[in-house]
């Protein structure tokens, strides 16, 4: 059961890394490969995916002003 709990937890980090673009090309073509022969792989990328897309656009960044960075920049300047 560990070794299937560990499994799982590489595809996970596989996922990831396949969504951030960081897989090489023969890494991203065996998950590819792996996705499209196992259901449950294929699960596990496609809700990752959608979770993504839910915080791109369900979750907004506030913009720092022009002054802000200005007055930080004043802070931290050694003269």
């Amino acid at each position: 059961m560990q070794s299937r709990t560990n499994d799982l937890q590489d595809f996970r980090q596989q996922v990831d890394l396949y969504l951030d673009r960081a897989l090489n090309t023969e890494d991203e073509r065996q998950l590819l490969d792996r996705v499209n022969h196992d259901p449950n792989c294929g699960r596990v990328l496609s809700k990752e995916q959608n979770f993504r897309n839910f915080i791109k656009q369900n979750v907004k960044r506030s913009e720092a002003t022009p002054d802000f960075i200005q007055a930080i920049k004043n802070k931290i300047r050694i003269d």
